[in-house]
């Protein structure tokens, strides 16, 4: 599954959000391949994300490899509506 989310939230702060996000709710391996990106990966799947300024907002892009149920699709969303949407 593809997201977009549009936030105020600084691109360095939704790094570090999703960071504690995840390690909170689930143990998964987190890599960070280069600026502005972080992967999460583990049983339940993976989810890439990555941030960009642009336009007064941050751009916040996830990528799963999971399309439904109680995976890292869920807890993808669960942690998007956590951000303030612009």
């Amino acid at each position: 599954m593809r997201y977009l989310v549009m936030t105020e939230v600084p691109p360095e702060e939704v790094i570090e959000r999703a960071k504690r996000f995840f390690a909170e709710h689930a143990h998964l391996g987190v890599r960070e391949p280069e600026p502005g990106a972080v992967t999460f990966d583990g049983e339940i799947g993976r989810a890439e994300l990555r941030v960009d300024r642009a336009h007064g907002h941050t751009n916040v892009r996830v990528t799963t490899d999971r399309v439904a149920g109680l995976d890292i699709t869920d807890l993808t969303k669960r942690f998007l509506y956590t951000l303030g949407h612009v």
